[in-house]
């Protein structure tokens, strides 16, 4: 009987985990493959009753024991249709899974040895305590499944936690031997585990406190939006970041009764069941913070990339699926070119109403770009069409909103993030679309580093990818991850799941003279040289946040001794003095972040900004029209330039789109290049114009001048150029608005790329882009692809222009032909 219920017990698991993988059509599919496993759990019960193993005195415990384990699968069966627990956290799964094995592992305890033994009776009173909690969690419906049993049994599953309790005491009881150790080995793990639970519940109240005591503290005299000023006090951690999202993520009593036991499931996927976040929150509460700024304080501390962008139709079920990334390296220019294919699916149930929007967020490196777009419509790729960017809002908009055809765009978002849509995604299928960027390489410590470009948008958890790198020339002193192969000597491979963070490095060989020419423009790239001009410095201030250290700060304050120092405490910039300057340390490193009020610089021309970054905090989108924006965006207005040296390496989300704006003159190293720039009382100058940007990150610099030549470079030298030169041309107005130039939405237009003012956009038909007034403008270039030198033909176009060709110069010799064929045939 007990072979035969292990064989019962892996039939009920194939079942579920049939019903698990396999996603259903309807919901009543639930509830056949519940009546599937619920079917076995009787059988075996009947087979217990007929053959008597249940009576006394017949060793009846371990096939007990099985068949409640068979009915706890039956039970989470059950709860795909009537959903009484919401997914459960990883950690419990497992946990649960663990208990499962160990009550099966009871029935050969004589055979094992007493470390083993201590450890399972360990185990026993952690699963007591599960199952007691699971007891107390279901107590309500546990009433029905006593009142109820008579309707097939079905209503009893709502006291197996109790069952499960009862029978572990017995499994205690009969297998302790009169042996203290078991006994302390059991007690042990009860104590163990509520021990955890006084711990956990312990932490979880103090960070409740702590975020509403520090909700409530009046900080609006900075002009900040309260959450700000919450997020760079509040403590991190799991445990902070589970009770922000606790009501929402999470059950909790305040949302434990959204669950409809009757009806079908009601609540979301993404709600999880965690005990320890149920008992923390029963124990000690929640935070009152709306849910609209909590948010943005997960966006800010953990990188939960807050959804910003308006959803015209669900994603829910949407899921990556695979993804392809082809990337070619110009050693010698410091630029590379990354397509991106990237598979969407919808595993929702199929019917003609699920049809969902994926929306994609890339992080793009400082200075790079879009400058390709492609959608699958029909299994054959097309190609983007590059517009400004209120016409492809416009088209995408209608067309997604009410007439739910095929539109694909790529918007520009403030910090160079751009967004990706997609529609539709119908269930069951899958969508494909390929993003081009053309993006300079980072060069650090006399070596090029290339980093794949990281997204968010459904989940690539699952998914699949296959990664190429190629190298136009052989590249130096290679270095990249164990993943990668190397096939040939200027290609790397790379198969297996998809992976967000990576790089390949190689040695700086120094710029290449090359050109790219292009009507009547020629584009060189140059190493970038910095031009140091006068630096009258009256007042500097310290941009002083958590990224600092203690040492930093006096070392800093030494070299600025003959100077007045400030920096900014609360609503007011107050002077650092030898008197104050540990006070202020104090305070101010306590911040996770800052945001430098430039607005209360009195004298920014001739004002030095030391700061120093981290990376997770808001962007200056995230702060909305407050007091703060409204008067930083009126200080912009009056083209301030402060002089900014970045101690740090990657500035953080402010900062980064301040300098993009072209805010303020700026510089960065070490503390000895500080040291230097204030010996010399010399700043780099504003060096950038209508013929030459600078890409820092990179090191190098972009001329454009008239004139033609032989062209030895991509086409990804203009794109690149023109990207910067925008962002140069429009500076601060990017933020406080304005009339913005013709020219440099025609200049967009002829590199073709994704810009404030302009987006790329694929639609269904061509009748679709007559409608918007969407017209692909010849004599510019087009999508850019890998190996695409110049503006060359697509292969159709090849194939049109070999056709005419051979056209014509059969009309124009048709005569020789002719001839020529009758005397053939004479």
């Amino acid at each position: 009987m007990y072979n035969f219920g292990i064989f019962v017990l892996v039939l009920t698991l194939i079942f579920f985990c049939i019903g698990e993988v396999i996603p259903p059509k309807g919901e009543d599919e639930y509830i056949g493959w519940f009546f599937a496993n619920y079917f076995f759990t009787c059988t075996y019960f009947i087979a217990l009753l007929i053959s008597g193993r249940l009576k006394k005195k017949r060793d009846g415990l371990p096939l007990m024991i099985l068949f409640l384990l068979i009915f706890l699968v039956s039970a989470y069966s059950l709860n795909r249709y009537f959903d009484v627990f919401a997914a459960s956290a990883s950690w419990f799964a497992a946990t649960v899974i663990l208990c499962a094995v160990n009550y099966l592992a009871f029935a050969y305890l004589r055979f094992l040895p007493v470390l083993v033994r201590l450890c399972m009776f360990f185990l026993l009173g952690l699963s007591f305590c599960c199952f007691l909690y699971m007891t107390v969690y279901i107590f309500p419906f546990s009433l029905y499944g006593m009142m109820g049993f008579f309707l097939l049994g079905i209503p009893l599953h709502a006291i197996l936690p109790l069952l499960l309790c009862v029978y572990t005491i017995r499994v205690w009881r009969k297998n302790r031997q009169q042996r203290s150790s078991y006994d302390i080995a059991f007690f042990s793990g009860i104590g163990a585990t509520v021990l955890l639970i006084v711990i956990y519940a312990s932490l979880w109240r103090m960070t409740v406190l702590e975020i509403n005591k520090q909700y409530v503290i009046d900080t609006s005299e900075n002009g900040l939006p309260q959450w700000v000023n919450l997020v760079s006090k509040i403590p991190s951690g799991p445990v902070a970041q589970k009770v922000l999202v606790s009501d929402m993520g999470y059950t909790v009593p305040d949302n434990w009764g959204e669950s409809n036991f009757f009806f079908g499931r009601s609540r979301s996927e993404r709600v999880l069941h965690d005990p320890l976040v149920m008992i923390a929150a029963t124990l000690g509460g929640t935070v009152f913070v709306p849910w609209e700024d909590r948010t943005h304080i997960l966006d800010a501390l953990y990188d939960h990339q807050a959804d910003k962008e308006l959803h015209l139709w669900s994603d829910e079920d949407l899921v990556t699926s695979h993804v392809q990334t082809a990337t070619q390296i110009w050693p010698a220019l410091r630029l590379g070119y990354t397509e991106k294919t990237i598979s969407v699916k919808n595993e929702g149930e199929k019917d003609r109403f699920n049809q969902q929007e994926a929306i994609y967020r890339f992080q793009l490196p400082e200075g790079a770009v879009v400058s390709s777009l492609s959608l699958w419509i029909n299994n054959r790729e097309e190609k983007g069409i590059l517009t400004t960017k209120a016409k492809a809002d416009s088209a995408y908009t209608s067309i997604v909103g009410y007439e739910r055809r095929d539109p694909s765009v790529v918007h520009w978002r403030e910090g160079n993030m751009v967004a990706v849509r997609v529609f539709p995604v119908l269930a069951g299928e899958e969508r494909q679309f390929k993003i081009g960027i053309t993006a300079p390489l980072s060069l650090e410590h006399g070596q090029l580093v290339y980093r794949n470009v990281p997204f968010k948008g459904p989940s690539a958890n699952g998914a699949r990818e296959r990664v190429d790198v190629q190298f136009e020339t052989v590249p130096a002193d290679l270095h990249y991850s164990a993943a990668f192969s190397r096939e040939g000597r200027q290609t790397l491979v790379n198969a297996g799941g998809y992976r967000e963070s990576w790089e390949v490095s190689l040695k700086d060989e120094g710029l290449a003279h090359q050109v790219f020419s292009n009507k009547g423009v020629t584009y060189i790239a140059a190493p970038y040289r910095k031009e140091l001009g006068e630096a009258d410095i009256k007042a500097v201030y310290l941009d002083i946040n958590s990224a600092w250290t203690a040492a930093e700060v006096n070392k800093v304050c030494a070299l600025l001794s003959n100077y007045r120092v400030w920096v900014a405490a609360g609503a007011e910039l107050r002077e650092m003095t030898a008197a104050n300057s540990d006070e202020l340390y104090k305070q101010l490193s306590a911040q996770r972040f800052s945001l430098f009020p430039f607005h209360k610089i009195a004298d920014a021309d001739k004002s030095l900004l030391i700061t120093k970054s981290v990376m997770q905090s808001p962007g200056f989108d995230d702060l909305g029209n407050c007091t703060f924006t409204t008067e930083l965006k009126q200080w912009l207005g009056a083209s301030h330039h402060v002089m900014l040296f970045n101690l740090g390496g990657t500035l953080s989300p402010y900062l980064r789109t301040l300098k993009e704006c072209r805010s303020f003159r700026y510089d960065q190293g070490e503390m000895s290049d500080l040291q230097a720039l204030l010996e010399r009382k010399r700043f780099p100058q504003d060096i950038e114009n209508d013929q030459r940007v600078v890409i820092e990150s990179a090191d190098m610099v972009i001329t454009a001048q008239a004139g033609t030549g032989g062209t030895t470079a991509p086409d990804h030298l203009q794109r690149l150029f023109a990207y910067n030169h925008i962002m140069h041309a429009m500076g601060p107005h990017l933020l406080t608005g304005g009339e913005t130039a013709d020219t440099l939405v025609a200049e967009a237009q002829e590199a073709h790329i994704v810009t404030p003012l302009s987006s790329l956009i694929v639609l269904e038909t061509q009748a679709d882009y007559d409608r918007f007034n969407i017209k692909d403008s010849n004599g510019n270039l087009k999508n850019a692809a890998i190996q695409h030198k110049g503006a060359v033909p697509e292969p159709h176009e090849w194939v049109l222009i070999i056709v005419a060709v051979l056209l014509l110069i059969g009309l124009k010799y048709r005569t020789v032909f002719s001839k020529r064929f009758n005397w053939i045939n004479g």
